[in-house]
């Protein structure tokens, strides 16, 4: 049990401490500029007429959802290959597509309404991404330590074992936060805003 928890805390220390935060800094700055961009929308260019719903928010389904969002994750991963300019460019993109949807969501619903259509899965998805971020952030690193002659391999097998549970376990989110989505936020949102939400 406690060489467990120790292996646990060890992969926290190599793979999450450092790098989640910092994921989460470039994924969270990038939210904010996509919804004050999103906000600056004018009304009458945003989608609107008979049958075509309250918002922009087309019926998907978790598969389209779960392709969707794994192979973002895949990317997110790839820092090794780009140095980590594929994982931030990733989250930059993630972050601006995010606060985007929501600035322009919030002129045309009730800003709970728009809650419920993120929050629900995204518990699930955001930190799934953030790991994968991480994994690639930390490949990246490593990357540049070897090309210094700082470390003596470019990656252990270590690394690859720990990167390989990181990446199935954030996997597992998505596909898990892609059955949400397509299945049960919409659901709620629907009940709380009392008519459909789903584009025609």
């Amino acid at each position: 049990m406690n060489s467990r928890l120790d292996a646990t805390r060890a992969i926290y220390r190599r793979w999450l401490r450092l790098y989640v935060p910092a994921a989460a800094l470039v994924l969270g700055a990038s939210t904010v500029a996509g919804f004050l961009l999103g906000s600056a929308v004018p009304m009458d260019s945003l989608p609107t007429g008979e049958g075509a719903g309250t918002g922009p928010f087309p019926a998907l389904t978790t598969v389209d959802l779960a392709v969707n969002n794994l192979v973002a994750m895949l990317a997110l991963s790839l820092g090794a290959v780009s140095l980590g300019l594929v994982t931030v460019l990733g989250l930059v993109v993630n972050g601006l597509l995010i606060g985007a949807v929501v600035g322009i969501a919030v002129q045309q619903v009730d800003p709970l309404v728009v809650a419920m259509l993120v929050v629900p899965h995204g518990i699930l998805e955001i930190p799934a991404l953030l790991v994968a971020s991480a994994v690639g952030l930390r490949f990246a690193r490593l990357t540049v330590r070897y090309i210094r002659g700082l470390e003596a391999d470019l990656v252990t097998r270590r690394d690859l074992r720990e990167a390989g549970w990181l990446l199935a376990v954030s996997a597992l989110l998505i596909v898990v936060a892609a059955y949400i989505e397509a299945n049960l936020t919409l659901e709620l949102a629907e009940a709380v805003a009392g008519e459909e939400l789903v584009a025609a």
